[in-house]
């Protein structure tokens, strides 16, 4: 059985990939672990998806995709950042230019009022 836990965390910090220990308190470890919760917020906003929502659904798993190569450069060590893959483990400045197409495309579809919006309309919204 493969153990989930390692006990090496003990002392209040995290290991990075490819080497190298950090504080679980400080802000790089934040940020992963914030881009882990924005991928499991969308996994259940693409779970709610019906038939009729294949593109959302599509455009979803490529964001969650996208936030998993974000999590990735984050979660490496500085030094070994050579060692990180355009588009697989290291964000490329095209995947950074997609962004706004996208947004657009789905700003187009809606009426946002000018102000702030309490998430909760219907499942899929909240």
């Amino acid at each position: 059985m493969v153990k989930i836990y390692t006990k090496k965390g003990d002392d209040g910090t995290t290991g990075l990939w490819y080497g190298g220990r950090v504080e679980k308190s400080g802000l790089r470890t934040d940020a992963y672990g914030t881009l882990d919760e924005a991928c499991s917020a969308l996994g259940l906003a693409r779970a709610l998806c019906d038939d009729s929502q294949e593109e959302l659904a599509t455009d979803i798993l490529a964001l969650q995709n996208e936030l998993f190569v974000a999590g990735a450069e984050l979660a490496t060590a500085p030094e070994a950042a050579d060692r990180l893959e355009d588009g697989i483990s290291r964000i490329t400045a095209e995947m950074v230019d997609a962004l706004d197409p996208e947004i657009d495309k789905y700003m187009e579809r809606v009426n946002l009022p000018p102000k702030f919006v309490i998430p909760g309309g219907n499942q899929l919204s909240a």
